[in-house]
């Protein structure tokens, strides 16, 4: 993993197409809308062979027969299937085209039988969705087999269900979001989908759009917008070296066709110098959109890094940037009346608001929030130039979460208080609580939201759930978590905290007595488990989302290991404080005096938690 690479400034889309995507900025090798997003040749499960004579390398590699386009070349998929079957058993044999991805244990065998142990993660569809498995995660398979003529084994009897080995996932599928608007219309929201390696490169575009056409994933359904009715395309989408030209119907409406623009944008996802040209019935159509804004995962300006900050023995202070010796204080635009006895902040990008868990007496917090002071003018001595703008939510608790800023916007920012969820505006001064009706079955523990503000992920009794964030129309600052889904994860009954670490991608961290770090998909498909090998508390996890679309960017994870501050990078665990990253130098100690005795006290080491991302 590399480090993270942030989105840039907003590009117009002007002219007779949509220019190029010069403001997003590719960290490492992530997947193109070229020639090699594709490779039907490269890409085929293993075929049937009569060289295979080990039973259990049989069924492992039937295990993988399954993978492949279900949308456009099942019956081709499942004659090759067949062909590890007994050819009298073949005729009973109907599982249909969805495909139950399992994570497969340690085989065993006994006679004529294999049994495999299986965690069954979720239903692939022919659409590139995984659904939920209707049935137990945790089963048992078994497979039985015989000789086949004229040498070789096949199987004899076996599961009605397509089977894929999910750690093969990503070699016969490409992970890639198709992209829809809330239902605001204000920006864009990823559905993950998984798109078959075996699919022609000439018909990738239009099986995109084809997806986006039949409508987005159930558990996103409430949070998002279908595309328009008319919205068809005409004949097939062209892409050449320079351009993608998608022909639609009329589209009268110049404010739709401008969303449709941003939305195939990110979706189709044009490379190097190509642009996204719209033609309306086969003529060029003009659009006028500024798409980077509408994916508000791809926010930060200047392909910079966010800033990070930490909390030094109860103050939030800004953390090191590499080359600088000491950044500024926040004193300027942070009061040090409220900036004290904190437990945790939330920073809005380019630092135009905070929120504050700060120690309120009797064991209680409270929550503080509010833009940032106005600069204090250094030519007079009125104070009042820097009055302090934080203010009391009118929110306390036994405890109070991180705050979550949502949609990336320094406005309104959501925590978790004593199992309940509330959000509060920057300029209010009390709390609106938040609809957790279909979340009522047990205790919250962790909440996250996605860039787009219309995701979210919770932790719940000890479970890992994705669900909508929903927002009235009809009643300002009102939300609803809409019904979760529950994610198969090896960690299950075990976890306490999660956070966004891509648009497709959450962090998780266990409760337990070992300290363990994964990294889950939003759909439970793909999981990776960092074991710390420590047994500690881990809190105040927080990450960051750099960049969108089809990107490879992570790496930033902060939490607190024992009341700790630190950085995680794929399990390994190193404390801020370790890095020379305090922003203030420590005050000199004293002189002794002559009557003392004894060597002089070393400096005490400050204390550093909750070290967090702006934005």
């Amino acid at each position: 993993m590399s480090a993270l690479l942030a989105a840039a400034t907003a590009v117009a889309l002007a002219g007779c197409g949509i220019g190029v995507r010069d403001d997003v900025v590719r960290d490492g090798l992530g997947p193109s809308a070229g020639p090699e997003l594709t490779s039907p040749d490269g890409v085929k499960p293993p075929p049937w062979t009569r060289d295979v004579t080990e039973p259990t390398d049989l069924v492992a590699n039937f295990l993988l027969a399954a993978a492949g386009d279900h949308g456009g070349a099942h019956e081709t998929i499942m004659a090759t299937a067949e062909q590890y079957i007994a050819p009298d058993e073949r005729a009973e044999w109907n599982p249909g085209s969805n495909v139950v991805l399992v994570e497969v244990g340690s085989m065993t065998r006994e006679g004529d039988k294999v049994d495999v142990p299986v965690r069954r993660l979720g239903v692939l569809t022919p659409e590139g969705q995984v659904l939920p498995y209707d049935g137990k995660e945790r089963g048992l398979y078994t497979f039985k087999y015989g000789r086949a003529a004229g040498g070789g084994l096949v199987l004899t009897d076996l599961p009605q269900e397509l089977l894929l080995n999910v750690d093969q996932l990503e070699t016969y599928y490409l992970r890639l979001p198709i992209y829809f608007w809330n239902t605001d219309n204000t920006s864009l929201v990823p559905d993950l989908r998984y798109l078959p390696r075996a699919v022609p490169q000439e018909q990738v575009n239009n099986r995109l759009f084809d997806w986006l056409v039949k409508g987005p994933s159930a558990w996103l359904s409430d949070a998002v917008e279908r595309l328009p009715d008319d919205a068809g395309r005409r004949g097939s989408i062209v892409e050449n070296a320079n351009q993608i030209t998608v022909n639609l119907g009329a589209l009268a409406d110049a404010a739709v066709r401008d969303r449709l623009a941003a939305q195939l944008y990110w979706t189709l996802w044009p490379e190097g110098e190509q642009r996204l040209q719209l033609q309306l019935e086969g003529r060029d159509v003009t659009t006028d959109y500024q798409f980077p804004d509408k994916n508000l995962a791809a926010s930060l300006s200047s392909a910079r890094e966010p800033n990070r900050y930490a909390v030094v023995d109860g103050v939030l202070t800004r953390v090191v940037r590499k080359g600088e010796a000491h950044p500024p204080p926040l004193q300027d635009v942070l009061p040090a009346a409220v900036n004290s006895e904190l437990v945790s902040a939330a920073v809005a990008k380019d630092e135009t608001a905070f929120a504050l868990v700060r120690r309120s007496g009797k064991g209680k917090q409270e929550l503080y929030i509010g833009p940032r002071s106005a600069p204090r003018d250094k030519s007079t001595t009125n104070d009042t130039a820097a009055k302090p703008t934080i203010h009391s939510a009118g929110l306390t608790g036994d405890s109070i979460s991180r705050p979550i800023w949502l949609d990336r916007a320094g406005t309104t920012a959501l925590v978790l208080h004593d199992g309940k969820l509330s959000v509060v505006l920057v300029h209010g001064t009390r709390p609106t609580s938040v609809d957790t009706t279909e979340a009522a079955f047990g205790k919250i523990t962790g909440v996250t939201v996605a860039p787009d503000g219309r995701r979210m992920a919770l932790v719940i009794g000890g479970d890992l759930y994705v669900a909508p964030l929903l927002r009235s129309k009809a009643k300002q600052n009102a939300f609803k978590v809409g019904k979760p889904r529950k994610l198969a994860t090896s960690l299950a009954g075990r976890l306490r905290e999660v956070a966004f670490l891509r648009e497709d991608t959450v962090v998780v961290s266990t409760s337990g007595d070992v300290a363990t770090l994964a990294y889950v998909t939003v759909d439970g498909a793909i999981e990776v488990t960092y074991p710390t090998g420590q047994k500690a508390a881990l809190t105040n996890l927080t990450a960051y989302v750099g960049n969108a679309g089809r990107t490879v960017t992570s790496g930033n994870v902060l939490l607190d290991v024992d009341n700790e501050a630190t950085k995680a990078y794929i399990g390994t665990l190193d404390p801020l404080i370790k890095e020379s990253l305090l922003l203030l130098p420590p005050p000199p100690s004293p002189s002794p005096s002559p009557s003392s005795s004894g060597p002089p006290q070393p400096p005490v080491e400050p204390t550093v938690t909750a070290a967090c991302f702006e934005g």
